[in-house]
């Protein structure tokens, strides 16, 4: 029997790990959408909210929540970028893995974005305004 090369053969920390990697890319893609509909949620139902007659406990909730989906979904795109790396990113072959550490990233920014405007943007209006009248006889003038 031959043996073969060992110029032929990579050793076990030259190749890339095919579970790693998909582990990046199911994790980027999951933490991704979330960060995404997480902003669709805040930029459509949260103004309505705000501004409707809905009780201000119920708008407080949902702000709350969504902005723990954010923190959530920043803290998974990080996963996805180290599992990424961890997956042989930076090696030859390592296209999968190279893609999950790509869309962590993505998914990282889009999270922080959603984080940073969570924690500027002002809380809930209060109920009641300038004398006691209720916040929607207010805006109707």
């Amino acid at each position: 029997m031959t043996e073969p090369d060992s110029e032929s053969v990579s050793s076990p920390e030259e190749r890339p790990s095919r579970g790693l990697a998909v582990g990046a890319v199911s994790v980027a893609a999951v933490s991704l959408s979330l960060a995404v509909l997480t902003w669709l949620a805040w930029l459509l139902v949260r103004p309505r909210l705000l501004v409707s007659g809905v009780y201000p406990l119920v708008a407080e909730v949902f702000v709350l929540v969504l902005g723990a989906l954010w923190f959530a979904a920043l803290l998974a795109g990080v996963l996805a970028v180290v599992l990424g790396r961890l997956g042989g990113a930076k090696q030859p072959g390592g296209d999968l893995a190279r893609t999950g550490s790509l869309l962590g990233g993505l998914t990282v920014v889009v999270a922080l974005a959603g984080t940073v405007a969570f924690t500027v943007s002002p809380g809930p209006m209060p109920a009641y305004g300038d004398g006691g009248r209720p916040l929607n006889s207010i805006l109707r003038g």
